[in-house]
C-alpha cells in the first residue's frame, strides 16, 4: 500500500514536472502594451519640427525629450503681466511637457493637440554648418475627437538648432512670439501646466 503510494505520488511529480518550462529559467521578454510614437532620425534641422510635432499630436514624452539640446533654453515675450519668468531650462521645459502630456493622455478620449506649423517667406531658414536657425509661423489647436476646435494658440516660433557630433540635430533655443495683441501664444498653454 505505502508503495503504491509512493509509485503514484512519484508519477504524479514527473508527469506535472514534464509538463512545466523550466522553472529556474528566465521568462520571455513582454512585447509593449503601446506603440512608442513615430520619431524620425533628426539628420536635418527641419526634422526636428516634424518630430516636435509629432511628440505633441502622439503625447510621447520620451521622443519629445530627444528633440531637445542638454543646453536648451525657452524664452518667450509677454504683452501683459503674467506671474512667472520669461525663460526656463531643459529640465523645467521636460517637467511642465510630462505633466501636460499625462494630462491629456489621460482626457486621451476627450482631447487631442495638433500643431501646424507654416514658412514664413520673409523668414528664410539660416542653415550652417552646425547651427540653423528656423522661424515659423504656428497653429496650436486643442480639439475633441470629433475634431472641434476647443482652443487656438498662434503665433511665431524661432528655434536655434545644433547638429551634436552623430550628425543628429536638436533644439538649443526657442523662442515663442505672440503673433498679435489678442492671440495667446505656445507659451500661453504651457504656462497652464507650470
Amino acid at each position: 500500500m505505502k508503495l503504491r503510494n509512493v509509485l503514484i505520488l512519484l508519477f504524479a511529480i514527473v508527469a506535472i514536472g514534464s509538463c512545466a518550462k523550466d522553472p529556474f529559467s528566465t521568462r520571455d521578454n513582454e512585447l509593449p502594451t503601446t506603440k512608442p510614437g513615430t520619431f524620425i532620425p533628426p539628420t536635418a534641422p527641419q526634422i526636428v519640427l516634424e518630430n516636435l510635432r509629432l511628440s505633441y499630436s502622439e503625447l510621447v514624452i520620451g521622443n519629445f525629450i530627444q528633440c531637445l539640446d542638454s543646453a536648451f533654453v525657452f524664452t518667450f515675450d509677454f504683452i501683459e503681466v503674467t506671474p512667472g519668468d520669461t525663460v526656463w531650462d531643459f529640465s523645467r521645459e521636460v517637467t511642465l511637457t510630462q505633466k501636460m502630456f499625462s494630462e491629456f493622455n489621460a482626457n486621451k478620449v476627450n482631447q487631442r493637440i495638433t500643431i501646424q506649423f507654416g514658412l514664413l517667406l520673409d523668414q528664410p531658414d539660416i542653415l550652417l554648418d552646425t547651427t540653423a536657425t528656423i522661424i515659423r509661423s504656428y497653429t496650436l489647436s486643442v480639439t475633441d475627437t470629433l475634431g472641434t476646435v476647443k482652443d487656438n494658440f498662434h503665433g511665431i516660433a524661432r528655434f536655434d538648432l545644433v547638429e551634436s557630433t552623430f550628425n543628429f540635430w536638436s533644439l538649443r533655443r526657442w523662442q515663442d512670439l505672440h503673433a498679435d495683441a489678442q492671440s495667446n501664444s505656445w507659451a500661453e498653454f504651457k504656462n497652464a501646466y507650470r
